[in-house]
């Protein structure tokens, strides 16, 4: 936080703690049960106590729904984040779990930052705004988040010159609303 000069929000991550996500890691860390929430605890207590507003993955509530929502704080500022291209089809169980978590987190009372990507298609981004915008209340919207998944470099520079200009559509079809 101090590194950051004391940023409004502070990303905690605690996503991808599970065995498959972490097949080809040399370290590996899976935390479960009560030591997910034990280290989740100190680490948005440490956050708060600085004034800074926790963020993280909304990841666990994938496969622990009932936890999460008992257990998660109404002050952490959640992203939840799907890249796929389909936001209709809910007879798919894919979409049933990560596309209606969006609507979970907003029935829940939550504050979003739904993150989008160009990761695996050209079109997750711009139908992630719609999606959301739809289902999110705007005082609970707190922004988008475009996540590339490449590093910065010169061989991936139109991969993230395509998401600014994906960014920009969408800003400008916002506008023409």
């Amino acid at each position: 936080i101090h590194l950051f000069d004391s940023p409004r929000f502070f990303h905690l991550g605690m996503d991808e703690e599970t065995a498959g996500h972490q097949t080809t890691h040399e370290n590996v860390v899976v935390r479960q049960g009560n030591l997910w929430w034990h280290d989740f605890y100190y680490m948005v207590d440490v956050v708060e106590k600085q004034n800074v507003r926790s963020w993280i993955w909304s990841d666990f509530a994938w496969h622990h729904p009932e936890d999460f929502f008992a257990k998660m704080p109404k002050s952490v500022l959640q992203s939840n984040w799907y890249y796929g291209s389909q936001f209709d089809n809910f007879d798919n169980p894919i979409n049933e779990t990560y596309v209606k978590l969006y609507d979970q987190l907003e029935a829940h009372g939550y504050d979003q930052v739904p993150a989008g990507s160009n990761h695996s298609n050209n079109v997750n981004f711009g139908k992630t705004v719609e999606y959301c915008t739809d289902v999110i209340a705007p005082d609970r919207l707190k922004g988008f988040l475009q996540t590339i998944w490449r590093p910065t470099l010169p061989a991936c520079f139109k991969r993230h010159c395509e998401a600014i200009d994906q960014v920009g559509s969408v800003i400008q079809s916002l506008k023409n609303v």
